[in-house]
């Protein structure tokens, strides 16, 4: 604990700026670079848990809380972790190689259009990137006009770039903490892309352009099957 900044360290950081107002700006960006840090730390060890097994019943009932609580509490510093965060923290081990390589298609598509988190439809558009995948190919096969679905998940960047340490929010991470027990339900100890498609699924932002070609949950994991036999 004694690596940890002291409170001279970063005075001597703000006394750096020429005025009061100015070293009191120093002092707010500092206090929040560090709030945001300590956001992260809680969230990757609570992606540990859950990697771990433990419920959100669990971790409320570690700090006295009801499960609801708990999320309520931790599910923002859950959705603040990186990508690179969660590599580190061996939540993606169960991904296959195409599965991580569209999380990465993602976050680059996040920060083309400056956004400020990766969020489900990142994720959507990261899995369309490989033609190859069993994902696109159940989407093929339901009759899905891939580039017309790329278009309606595209949003025009904003004027203000993306974090540097860019969070995936809280509806793609609960798609991607869904694929795993899509996963586990075809029995299989890898998540590919075709698990996330399917947890995609469960978000509106990804159905409803998916429903104009007669797409569902249900039709899209029969092609999944079909096309696992083959």
């Amino acid at each position: 604990m004694d690596d940890l900044p002291a409170l001279a360290d970063l005075v001597a950081i703000a006394d750096q700026a020429d005025t009061p107002l100015e070293r009191l700006a120093v002092a707010e960006r500092l206090a929040g670079q560090l709030a945001h840090l300590g956001d992260r730390l809680v969230g990757y060890y609570i992606e540990q848990a859950r990697a771990e097994g433990l419920s959100w019943a669990d971790i409320g009932a570690h700090v006295g809380v009801s499960r609801q609580a708990a999320q309520q509490r931790y599910t923002p510093r859950w959705s603040s972790l990186t990508l690179a965060d969660l590599a580190q923290s061996g939540a993606l081990s169960r991904l296959t190689e195409r599965t991580r390589a569209a999380l990465g298609h993602a976050e680059r598509f996040a920060r083309k259009e400056k956004a400020a988190a990766v969020d489900a439809r990142h994720l959507m558009r990261g899995i369309l990137e490989n033609r190859q995948t069993l994902a696109v190919k159940a989407l093929q096969a339901l009759g899905v006009d891939l580039a017309a679905l790329r278009s309606v998940l595209t949003s025009p960047a904003r004027g203000v770039s993306s974090p540097t340490d860019l969070p995936i929010d809280v509806a793609a991470r609960r798609a991607m903490e869904a694929s795993v027990a899509e996963a586990l339900e075809f029995g299989h100890n890898y998540v590919g892309t075709e698990h996330l498609l399917l947890a995609l699924l469960k978000d509106p932002t990804i159905a409803e352009p998916l429903a104009a070609y007669g797409v569902t949950i249900e039709s899209t994991r029969s092609v999944v099957r079909d096309l696992l036999r083959r």
